[in-house]
């Protein structure tokens, strides 16, 4: 059984092809015109497996018409052209636009049509299963490109938590900062397609630092000037790092930037306010929240409460106020995105295949009589 529309001014003619249709237990939705027509193809939810229409016709002839409701039936659904002698002209203009078919009437051939009209069927199902191995095609190309993202999260997340930390708190925190950047991008009306660019550099914003000395990067103490010129590099030497290797070149933005101030104090190149891309103006407020709700070595976890303060408090020195306004607005949806940040965190890295890295801070602390003091280079 099929769902076919039957589109034709004549009404004598209609009811005949329809009594006949559903004789051979087709379903006939009427159409006295084309605009109707348009209006039942446009609305109708299920779909019709077959249209037939007549080409001339009051308010919208045939050809107009098929015009109209292409878009909503190629390679989807046959239309067939209902054509009397004098309109062949017309009917061959119907198969340029995509008509599958002619029938003539006047008089109508019932035999003829119930072949067309099954000829017609058999080409609805070669669309459906020409429309499903596409979409299976579509779905196996969506996993291959989710497999291969997922090896490149790997890669990154365990170079930049080797660079880090080495560690699972490390991983959590770039996960954090990474989700974190997501949801404030959004909220500042940043473009889907630049997402990643943002979501890479929040997880590689220090992995310059594989070219500072560890005696720096380990010094229990504070650093001397020359240290500090030594340490600063490092945003320079990430940008240069990952600019080379073409999916990490958008994280460039980020990584270069990241230690820059909204007043113009911060480092490599000491840019003020736009003059910083917007992706590290958004990484510089999650990193700094991230930094204080988070406990470290050498302090306690603060109150949400606290961060907030803290970032309104530098809104115009070390921050954008725009985006702080921003995160401001977005922190109730990044407390409700932590609730199940857990599973998912390790859901992810055991999907990359991190997994089984632990957290070896307390192992540091055996081996070390004063913890190394994380510095916020």
């Amino acid at each position: 059984m099929a769902r076919i529309l039957l589109v034709e001014d004549e009404e004598s003619l209609r009811d005949v092809l329809a009594r006949y249709l559903q004789a051979q237990g087709h379903v006939c939705v009427h159409a006295e015109n084309g605009e109707v027509g348009v209006h039942k193809v446009r609305e109708d939810s299920e779909g019709y497996d077959l249209i037939i229409s007549d080409i001339e016709m009051p308010k919208m002839d045939g050809l107009a018409f098929l015009r109209r409701v292409q878009p909503y039936i190629e390679s989807v659904t046959p239309f067939m052209i209902l054509t009397a002698y004098d309109e062949w002209k017309y009917a061959m203009e119907a198969i340029r636009l995509g008509a599958c078919n002619f029938l003539q009437k006047n008089p109508f051939d019932l035999a003829e049509i119930a072949n067309a009209v099954e000829r017609g069927l058999e080409l609805r199902q070669v669309y459906a299963l020409r429309h499903n191995y596409r979409e299976e095609l579509e779905h196996r190309l969506r996993e291959k490109e989710e497999e291969l993202r997922r090896t490149y999260d790997g890669t990154v997340i365990g170079f930049a938590a080797m660079m880090e930390g080495k560690d699972a708190s490390t991983m959590a925190h770039l996960f954090r900062v990474r989700d974190y950047c997501t949801l404030l991008a959004r909220e500042l009306g940043v473009p889907d397609k630049r997402l990643r660019d943002i979501e890479l550099g929040s997880m590689l914003h220090d992995v310059g630092k594989y070219r500072i000395p560890d005696a720096i990067l380990t010094k229990p103490g504070s650093l001397t000037d020359e240290e500090w010129v030594v340490m600063r590099k490092h945003p320079e030497y990430g940008a240069q790092f990952v600019e080379r290797i073409p999916f990490l070149a958008g994280a460039t933005d980020v990584i270069a930037n990241h230690h820059e101030r909204y007043d113009g104090d911060g480092y490599p190149r000491g840019l003020k306010g736009d003059e910083i891309p917007l992706a590290a103006r958004i990484f510089s407020v999650v990193d700094a929240y991230d930094a204080i709700v988070s406990e470290r070595c050498y302090k306690p976890a603060q109150e949400p409460s606290v961060a907030l303060a803290e970032l309104q408090r530098c809104a115009g020195t070390q921050f954008d106020p725009d985006v702080v306004e921003a995160f401001v607005r977005a922190h109730p949806k990044m407390e409700r995105m932590m609730e199940t940040f857990e599973a998912r965190f390790q859901a992810e890295i055991a999907a990359i295949g991190l997994g089984g890295i632990e957290d070896r801070s307390e192992l540091r602390a055996k081996l070390q009589p004063h913890a190394v003091r994380e510095k916020s280079a």
